[in-house]
């Protein structure tokens, strides 16, 4: 028996509720030119956690990037992280959309895995520059795609080791994707055992909004048939009599790094955190910057994000789906900074980027008003040396407190008329 999948509905108050138009496979406004493209600026349609739960976000690095004698990727990205993501986009009525584009992306995946972070970061620059005239720093754009703090030295190195161990994600996207799955496992199984990686079909189902001349649309990802990495190969050999002695077999495994070998990020708890406060700044400094940040917590309703070296200040998300919104970091060290996480995280709340611009100008305005070392467009995580000393804003802290304050206050009212 067919499948038969309802459509959505817009329900509107009362009882009357509208269906949902999907467009057509065959629609004119649905090419490849315009998948990509809307992949690029909308990479969250790309349901990787799907495929790894610490995945992380994306960040489009490439488009028509050249793969050897494979043939250009379509989108190429990587995650925050640190798996490469490659991304096919096909078409339901072009005949290639079936058995002749999974060789394809496995000829790519095997491109990729023969690259380095360099190659991927050159990809970047070359990316940017055609599109916007620019070569703005990956890390930093990374970052601030990241809910987390992401070490410089530690993302290069598990990029570089998820391309050696061939762990990368490959998507193949259309208007709509059928495949024999079965096929598929053979076919992967039987050339690539040696990968690690994943592959997913995801089908993007877009929707007309209703009501006359309404141009917008609903996209929705689906994923169709995916395949989980493949662990392990198994070979049978069964050598002929009388070479049994003559026969050698050496296994090969990735050895674990032993303990304290190569770097490893661990959050610290809020017990870490007080002791290293302790031993840096000593007891008094330690005491009322810990009543400091706790009575903000306590009074307006923060979130403490307890990190590798910091613990940041958050607005929790009104909707609880989201991570919060970074206002104030103190590191452990005893040192203050504004976080350049908060425009992104605040956009992922669904705030409009002009009103997110308003609210993070004038937060960071009035910090930069109470000492010249805020800077007015927010600090990374990375960039330590622009961390300002606790001790030098004691007597300021009550301003800097007040200046959070207003800013949540700010905030949690945009978030409600955004809704």
């Amino acid at each position: 028996m067919p499948r038969f999948r309802p459509s959505p509905l817009v329900v509107h108050s009362g009882s009357s509720a509208t269906p949902l138009e999907r467009l057509p496979r065959a629609h004119a406004e649905f090419d490849e030119e315009f998948l990509q493209e809307l992949l690029v600026e909308h990479p969250d349609l790309l349901p990787i956690r799907s495929l790894r739960e610490d995945a992380g976000e994306l960040v489009c690095i490439g488009r028509e990037v050249g793969a050897g004698e494979s043939g250009s990727i379509d989108n190429l990205y990587l995650s925050t992280g640190g798996y490469p993501v490659v991304v096919e986009t096909k078409l339901w009525r072009n005949p290639q959309a079936r058995r002749e584009v999974l060789s394809q992306v496995l000829d790519y995946v095997k491109e990729i895995v023969a690259r380095d972070f360099e190659w991927l970061e050159e990809q970047w620059r070359e990316f940017n520059k055609q599109r916007q005239g620019i070569e703005p720093d990956l890390m930093r754009v990374l970052n601030n795609r990241s809910s987390d703090l992401i070490d410089p030295d530690v993302y290069v190195d598990r990029v570089n080791r998820a391309l050696t161990r061939g762990d990368v994600l490959a998507l193949i996207v259309g208007d709509g994707i059928e495949t024999r799955l079965q096929e598929l496992v053979d076919h992967l199984c039987r050339d690539s055992a040696h990968l690690r990686y994943s592959l997913a079909l995801v089908e993007l189902e877009c929707y007309r909004m209703p009501g006359e001349g309404e141009q917008d649309l609903i996209v929705v990802p689906r994923i169709v048939g995916d395949v989980e990495p493949v662990e392990r190969a198994y070979v049978r050999i069964e050598p002929s009599e009388g070479l049994e002695d003559l026969l050698r077999i050496e296994s090969v495994a990735e050895v674990a790094p032993k303990a304290g070998s190569g770097k490893r990020r661990v959050n610290l708890t809020q017990d870490d955190f007080i002791a290293a406060l302790d031993e840096a700044v000593g007891h008094d400094l330690r005491q009322t910057i810990e009543e400091f940040y706790t009575g903000l917590v306590m009074d307006l309703r923060l979130e403490t994000d307890f990190k590798a070296a910091a613990v940041m200040l958050k607005i929790p998300d009104p909707a609880g789906e989201k991570p919060g919104a970074s206002v104030l970091g103190i590191e452990r060290e005893g040192r203050v900074y504004n976080s350049d996480h908060l425009p992104g995280q605040l956009m992922g709340w669904g705030i409009p980027e002009s009103k997110v611009s308003d609210l993070t100008g004038i937060y960071w305005e009035r910090l930069h008003t109470i000492d010249s070392r805020f800077d007015r467009k927010g600090i990374s995580h990375v960039a330590s040396n622009r961390f300002l000393p606790i001790k030098d804003l004691v007597d300021r802290l009550g301003d800097i407190g007040e200046a959070v304050t207003e800013l949540v206050a700010r905030v949690r009212e945009a978030a409600e008329s955004s809704t």
